[in-house]
């Protein structure tokens, strides 16, 4: 009788372990999903402001800017809690102007079905120069499939920047650049559809260092001598409406 107690008190203290288990994973709070995402990006993308739960929740999401984060847009989660079975963590996020299917891994961050569409303003405040040239227009990122891992870049991703404005001078064209990665390094290409001030050129990425670089030609339309101080800001010093230009960055 008392061998046949201590085994149900066992089963009972065992399903109540159990029980309290689910309930933990269950409520584990939003940060640890700001944890996962800045792990998995290699701390390029951050979560700040967390609320809800790794399931469920909202927060400010943030992209690195040499040693500091910057907030880029609020947005909302929520997670399939059976891709966590599969060594990966899959979130759907969407925000006023953001849309796109997150997967962590444990040291990759991939971005599917990716669209995002806004006022340039709103992510200037992620790159250090916005500072100097006060970016105008608008910002849409596009993408399918795109993957970052710790050494590698993988698929493709297109943004966009319609209707371009730097330091006051308003509208001075639209530009595109694509990125398009196979393994540690990826092809970048930027090209103007359209403006007074064209700039087209090809780089890449080497996403184990991490280093960007680009080489092109910046040039400006006849009669736009207006545009000679962005003309310098992207090429030097130099004479004539067409210059070559060499950009380096360490991201």
């Amino acid at each position: 009788m008392i061998e046949a107690l201590r085994r149900t008190g066992v089963r009972f203290a065992i399903l109540g372990a159990g029980a309290y288990l689910v309930f933990l994973v269950a409520n584990l709070p939003a940060a640890w999903f700001g944890y996962a995402l800045e792990r998995s990006s290699g701390g390029a993308v951050a979560l700040g402001d967390p609320r809800g739960t790794v399931w469920k929740g909202q927060g400010t999401l943030a992209v690195r800017s040499r040693d500091a984060y910057r907030g880029i847009a609020d947005i909302q989660w929520r997670c399939d809690l059976l891709s966590v079975f599969t060594g990966r963590l899959n979130l759907a996020l969407s925000g006023a102007n953001l849309r796109a299917n997150l997967s962590l891994g444990l040291r990759s961050l991939r971005l599917q079905n990716v669209d995002i569409n806004a006022p340039v303003a709103l992510v200037a405040p992620a790159v250090p120069i916005a500072a100097i040239v006060k970016p105008e227009g608008r910002l849409r990122v596009v993408a399918d499939s795109f993957e970052i891992g710790s050494a590698r870049v993988n698929g493709a991703v297109t943004v966009e920047w319609a209707e371009a404005g730097l330091s006051g001078v308003t509208r001075v064209g639209d530009y595109r650049l694509q990125v398009t990665g196979s393994g540690e390094r990826a092809a970048v290409r930027l090209s103007t559809p359209r403006g007074d001030l064209r700039v087209n050129g090809n780089g890449e990425w080497r996403a184990a260092q991490p280093q960007f670089v680009m080489r092109g030609v910046a040039e400006i339309s006849p009669g736009r001598a207006d545009l000679e101080p962005l003309l310098q800001l992207l090429a030097g010093q130099g004479s004539g409406t067409s210059r070559p230009f060499e950009w380096t960055m360490a991201l």
